[in-house]
């Protein structure tokens, strides 16, 4: 058995009747780590001898009969955003190097409690603001399938990780779509729930509907595992998701009887490359063996994109606002840039983008009347290049739209552009369909099987940027 390839769900059980041991299993993952991870640069904070001290640990716990958790002795990674004892929360800012948190942030105490193991801290760009994981302490983290593309952002650095079998599970927070382009772009899966299905706790900013906490992994069952464990009410958040952690007990099946889906991969709505409608155009015929009725149509919402600077500017002020007090020119412009912004918005701006996502929320909840989903590209296009000019053509449209009405969304591994670079299928639903929106990746994940196509090479040569 090729471990690090096994999914979580896989990895689980075969640790919990011991016929995987957790130091085993913990040992695999740590020689990928060892032989791949300086070349990405994904996980920037590691400690992989307590990490397999706590596997031993979790061996001793099963032989003497002890309870095991459903995440037993899994190797997970965490953003670089969110505290874990032992380890800095930097938020990528050298000004905040040496930030020990005193506790864990909820979904990781959960995860903890559940048996899942800490390897390390994947990066982010600073404040997970910005295009690009990249960022003034740790560096930029490199796409696995090719080491001069981004790996997206911001959550690049746990793309990245899964990408190459680092660890089992990952965690990303999502704001503009930050799980879900490194997913697109990194083949692996990425969620955004509909906000408060994991509570941010603890949080400087708790009445914030825009940015959440979603999960992400390699196989789309194994983000409804990670759920299971993380989602849940906890009284230190104001926002509570419609239902508790019973809604992702049982596996996902991928039947999708009955369900309606609006399907648009071409340039009928967002600006999409050809090549990514070519790669994702074969997704329709799979969700309709899957037994949904498939309709080509789309909202027309993507009008709402123009108000993301003002949602962005403000979601900026209100989690680093205290930093740049705090450190003020120690912190890099994009921050120092976004915050100034926001301070500088007038309530006539202020009302105007609200006003359009009013609009765009009446458009979608019609649409919906007649559709149960939609899907549409991740990305607009193939990831960039940082470094060269003229390549940094996309725009984030295509993924702005949950966050700023709440939907619950995932990009799926679905394809690849004829330059082999991965891109995801986005699947987006109404508030509290999470559910269904993982049905139908899961239908997806099964009719393709693209998490066995195309690995990233291992040697990890530097591709054409044509």
């Amino acid at each position: 058995m090729n471990v690090t390839r096994q999914s979580a769900g896989v990895l689980v059980a075969e640790m919990r009747t011991g016929r995987l041991r957790c130091v085993e299993v913990m040992e695999a993952f740590a020689d990928r780590i060892e032989r791949y991870n300086s070349r990405v640069n994904a996980i920037i904070q590691l400690d992989l001898v307590k990490a397999l001290d706590a596997a031993a640990v979790a061996d001793k716990a099963r032989d003497a009969g002890q309870a095991m958790g459903p995440l037993f002795g899994l190797p997970v990674a965490v953003k670089d955003n969110y505290d874990v004892v032992g380890f800095r929360t930097t938020y990528g800012a050298p000004a905040l190097r040496n930030n020990w948190p005193d506790a864990d942030s909820l979904h990781i105490a959960r995860m903890k409690a559940a048996g899942a193991i800490v390897v390390g801290k994947t990066n982010m760009p600073e404040f997970a603001f910005g295009e690009d994981t990249d960022n003034p302490l740790w560096g930029r983290t490199r796409n696995p399938y090719c080491l001069n593309r981004t790996a997206g952002s911001s959550s690049g650095g746990s793309g990245a990780a899964l990408a190459l079998d680092l660890v089992a599970l990952a965690d990303g927070s999502d704001l503009g779509g930050s799980t879900r382009i490194p997913a697109s772009w990194c083949n692996i899966v990425g969620y955004r729930p509909t906000t408060g299905v994991v509570p941010k706790v603890p949080s400087v900013a708790p009445f914030d509907r825009l940015h959440v906490v979603g999960p992400m992994a390699r196989r789309v069952d194994d983000i409804r595992l990670s759920l299971s464990v993380v989602c849940g009410r906890d009284v230190r958040s104001p926002i509570t998701a419609p239902f508790g952690p019973q809604e992702f007990a049982a596996p996902l099946t991928g039947n999708l009887a009955g369900i309606r889906i609006a399907f648009s991969v071409d340039s009928a709505i967002f600006r999409i490359d050809s090549s990514v409608t070519d790669a994702l155009t074969p997704c329709a015929d799979v969700l309709s063996k899957a037994g949904a009725k498939v309709t080509d149509a789309a909202p027309d919402v993507r009008f709402l994109a123009r108000s993301q600077p003002v949602f962005r500017a403000l979601c900026a002020a209100e989690y680093a606002g205290w930093a740049v007090d705090e450190h003020g020119l120690e912190l890099g412009h994009l921050i120092l840039d976004l915050v100034g912004q926001s301070r500088r918005l007038t309530g006539y701006e202020i009302e105007r983008a609200n006003m359009m996502r009013v609009k765009a929320w009446h458009r979608m909840a019609n649409f919906f009347d007649s559709y149960d989903l939609v899907c549409w590209p991740t990305s607009s296009g193939s990831p960039f290049a940082p470094d060269m000019p003229g390549l940094k053509e996309f725009d984030w449209d295509t993924v702005c739209i949950s966050p700023a009405l709440d939907l619950p969304s995932i990009s799926v591994p679905a394809g690849f552009t004829q330059d082999g670079l991965p891109t995801g299928l986005h699947i987006l639903g109404p508030p509290g369909s999470d559910r269904l929106v993982l049905e139908a990746a899961e239908a997806i994940e099964r009719g393709l099987q693209m998490w066995q196509r195309n690995p990233p090479n291992e040697k990890l040569e530097v591709a054409s940027t044509r």
